[in-house]
């Protein structure tokens, strides 16, 4: 019986056309989450990475807890410690300088006593971390407390994402209110304040706002006046509407500008002098 030869099964150069192979140089392709996963699971498509993103894109939402109490405990510590280590270099220069000891140039670093000498660099040490707390507080207590509506915006945010984004221990610092301070807060005028307490906006939007409408409100009190002081021919009725403009000119001033009082003193004079000029020159004509 003879045996047989393996049989080959040959592929056509035609048939290897028709067929796509994969490129080793293309990547897989990536599935984004559905928005129903990402509510179900924020905690691993949202986490520390879109809250850090939340937080950094609002002056007003960096919000972060000032340790008062902690800082002030750890600050007596050192005091405390710097307190003791003076003493100890006192009693070093009492004993150095009695009568009944032997004489020593108590006068020198150069050729000071080595007690003495390793006394007063672990003093400058403690000294060191002293200062710099000290300096610390003192620029964090220049920070005032975050406003309650940007920490319940930064509240919402949790709330928004079912409490489980950030691990519940994580997220209990905005509980301490009276500890959390503003590191990026901008001077708002009373105007501003009012509209972040009826709705949150960006920056950007409500200062484009703002902007247009005092430009807005400016120029309709100049030009209005202008034709009501034209129409009017008594002196006192003018008088008398000069002045209700001036009182509206202050109260916008200090109302939807940040302004201090003298520079809206200041404005304000401003104004009026230009309006008692159109009042004589109409008089005069």
């Amino acid at each position: 019986m003879s045996s047989r030869p393996p049989t080959t099964h040959s592929i056509s150069l035609t048939t290897l056309q028709g067929i796509s192979l994969p490129s080793p140089d293309v990547e897989p392709q990536v599935i984004e989450p559905s928005e129903h996963e990402i509510q179900a699971k924020p905690w691993k498509y949202v986490g520390y990475r879109g809250y850090s993103e939340f937080l950094a894109s609002e002056d007003d939402l960096l919000v972060f807890r000032r340790f008062s109490v902690l800082n002030t405990r750890v600050l007596l510590s050192l005091q405390d410690k710097v307190c003791e280590l003076e003493q100890k270099l006192l009693e070093i220069d009492k004993k150095y300088s009695k009568r009944d000891v032997e004489d020593f140039n108590n006068g020198t670093f150069r050729d000071d006593l080595p007690e003495r000498e390793e006394l007063l660099e672990e003093i400058a040490g403690a000294l060191s971390r002293y200062n710099s707390l000290v300096l610390q507080q003192s620029s964090l207590r220049r920070y005032r407390t975050a406003p309650q509506r940007d920490v319940k915006n930064i509240k919402n945010w949790h709330y928004n994402h079912g409490y489980q984004a950030i691990a519940a221990d994580e997220r209990q610092y905005t509980q301490h209110t009276g500890d959390l301070i503003s590191i990026a807060e901008k001077d708002k005028t009373p105007l501003r304040q009012f509209i972040d307490n009826v709705a949150y906006y960006s920056d950007k939007r409500i200062n484009n706002f703002t902007s247009m409408t005092i430009v807005f409100i400016g120029i309709t009190m100049l030009l209005t006046l202008i034709w009501i002081l034209q129409a009017l021919h008594s002196a006192t009725p003018k008088l008398i509407v000069i002045t209700i403009f001036i009182l509206a000119f202050l109260v916008t001033l200090s109302y939807a500008m940040v302004t201090k009082p003298f520079e809206a003193l200041g404005s304000t004079a401003a104004y009026a002098a230009v309006l008692m000029v159109f009042l004589q020159v109409g008089e005069a004509s």
